[in-house]
């Protein structure tokens, strides 16, 4: 369990978790308004000294945006490098065309979103995106800049059917962290867990990493949470789903980063037509069921923005 403590040379980063919750209340559907006001709440710790390591966090929170109602809203975190004239270079990403061609920047934030008022922030997670800020793309190439002034800011949306409703974005004022020190740390692509029939159902806790790094599956390009491996499965019943990260198995009502076909551990009767399953996916403990599968390589692709999973059957 990462603990809630951010060093910096030793010092204990604790804050109080002071939040409001953001349950959705939308049931009757009501009429958003664009909102105006959202704060993210400055932290007890701006002037502190920060060393940044691999197991800690940064506890962030903030207000709710004035929606008009009660709205379940989702969060992004953005990092920013603070420059001499006081100006923020914020983290970005390449922006690409159909054959991969780099046309722009856009705005990069970290790869895992809320739901909540409060965060608490992988300390690797900051220090790879000021790295990122910096251009650093090999660990033997990091070189040691100090204590830095950082911004850390928050962008709000609603999100329905998948995506982001017009109108709903905003984003906060930064807040700031002025002696943060970062560590030699870049990011690389994510990777999920294929358990299942496969691998004797091994189970997903860490001391099964390196058996289970054979059934990882990672992403196409760092940050864009589309998945694609490709495994020579037996024949016989294929019966599986993913994890996100190795912890332990889960429940239906905490699944522990398991992502499958439904939420209940149950499974689901699939098959392949002309070679291929498509279908969708959600947090929870489901599983995809191939009965008698003929044996064969499978390239699975899993899209966690668009909650949809594309399984090929490879066929002579």
């Amino acid at each position: 369990m990462k603990n809630k403590l951010l060093l910096g040379t030793l010092l204990i980063f604790s804050i109080a978790s002071l939040f409001t919750s953001c349950k959705d209340d939308r049931d009757d559907n009501p009429t958003f308004r664009t909102p105006t006001e959202f704060k993210v709440n400055t932290s007890a710790f701006t002037n502190k000294y920060i060393q940044l390591s691999d197991d800690n966090t940064v506890n962030l929170t903030w207000s709710q945006p004035n929606y008009g109602y009660n709205a379940l809203a989702t969060y992004y975190i953005q990092v920013g490098l603070v420059q001499a004239d006081n100006s923020i270079i914020w983290c970005t990403k390449n922006i690409k065309d159909a054959e991969g061609n780099v046309i722009g920047q856009e705005d990069d934030y970290n790869v895992n979103s809320y739901n909540k008022c409060d965060a608490d922030i992988s300390a690797a997670d900051i220090a790879m995106d000021i790295n990122q800020i910096d251009g650093l793309k090999k660990i033997e190439d990091y070189v040691d800049k100090g204590f830095r002034k950082i911004a850390i800011r928050v962008k709000a949306c609603l999100v329905e059917n998948k995506k982001v409703v017009s109108g709903s974005e905003i984003i906060s004022e930064p807040v700031f962290f002025n002696y943060v020190r970062s560590y030699p740390i870049v990011k690389k692509p994510a990777k999920i867990y294929l358990i299942g029939s496969p691998n004797k159902w091994l189970a997903p806790i860490p001391s099964n990493a390196a058996e289970l790094a054979a059934w990882a599956i990672e992403e196409t390009e760092i940050g864009n949470k589309v998945f694609e491996g490709t495994f020579d499965i037996p024949a016989g019943d294929l019966q599986f789903r993913f994890y996100t990260y190795l912890k332990d198995w889960g429940t239906d009502s905490d699944p522990l980063g398991s992502i499958g076909s439904q939420t209940n551990d149950a499974p689901i009767a699939c098959k392949f037509e002309d070679g291929v399953y498509s279908g969708e996916l959600t947090a929870g403990k489901g599983t995809w069921k191939f009965a008698s599968f003929v044996g064969g390589k499978v390239t699975f692709n899993v899209d966690l923005n668009t909650k949809i999973v594309t399984f090929n059957l490879e066929t002579e």
